[in-house]
């Protein structure tokens, strides 16, 4: 590689990269966002006007989304550049019951604020198992008694089916991303590295790598049960009507709890 015609950028350029920019160009990505708000209103019982944290909230599609439909959303995000461009979206669209700030979900600043919690896309399991962990207290600080939360998550066994190919590119219309993902069976933990050629023929790099823990259903109940949450349900897909995970179908781990009250526990 020729290190001339390479740059290396920390993760708020790679998240706005790949959470605005590339997303853009999937296809079908309007549907699937359409059917995923379907089927979160549906599992969560969401009403108009109960208060909603998006938690690593990427592009705030789904939290503007969720808006729309008179939810009152709060999108959280560690990357500056999706906060902003969160915020001028909301305000394009005229929506004034979203609200983006800047945070990290290590050290979530709410107690007992909202109804309802969705950590979406895979954006739960960045850290150790002890920080996961106090990640998800801090979501049951921050959800009212019996407030419900959602978290959609990889299964770890179809995730490892999946991944056939180790290394892999994608052509799109803003340029090559090149990306070298393995799955670490001894630490139930997925890596990725992933770079970016542009059409000026400079290649993107990240002064770090993706690490994302995979945790099975047994050792989320297990954590559940340590941070004050219930697990309720549990879904192998976005599908309505809702269809059970288990050994018939696990496209996904699609995790539906609440907040246990002090009285339950």
């Amino acid at each position: 590689m020729n290190l001339k015609n390479t740059v290396t950028h920390g993760w708020d350029w790679w998240a706005y990269q790949f959470r605005v920019v590339h997303r853009r160009g999937i296809e079908g990505i309007d549907f699937w966002d359409d059917r995923l708000i379907s089927f979160i209103l549906r599992v969560l019982d969401l009403k108009p006007g109960e208060r909603l944290l998006d938690l690593a909230c990427g592009s705030g599609v789904h939290a503007r989304r969720l808006a729309r439909r008179g939810i009152e959303v709060v999108g959280l995000d560690i990357a500056p550049s999706l906060v902003r461009y969160c915020t001028e979206q909301a305000a394009a669209e005229g929506l004034d019951n979203v609200t983006f700030v800047e945070g990290d979900m290590r050290a979530l600043p709410f107690h007992e604020t909202f109804d309802a919690l969705v950590v979406l896309s895979t954006s739960f399991g960045f850290f150790d198992d002890e920080t996961n962990q106090r990640v998800l207290e801090g979501i049951a600080r921050a959800l009212k008694p019996d407030g419900r939360l959602l978290l959609q998550l990889s299964d770890p066994h179809t995730f490892v089916e999946r991944q056939k190919a180790r290394c892999y590119w994608q052509e799109r219309p803003e340029g090559i991303y090149w990306t070298e993902a393995w799955f670490d069976p001894v630490t139930c933990v997925s890596h990725g590295v992933f770079r970016f050629t542009d059409n000026e023929g400079v290649t993107h790099l990240w002064d770090d790598h993706e690490r994302v823990r995979l945790y099975t259903l047994p050792e989320l109940r297990l954590m559940f049960d340590r941070a004050g949450l219930e697990i309720s349900d549990v879904y192998g897909d976005i599908l309505l009507p809702p269809v059970p995970y288990g050994p018939d179908w696990h496209q996904e781990m699609i995790v539906v709890g609440r907040r246990v009250q002090e009285d339950d526990r």
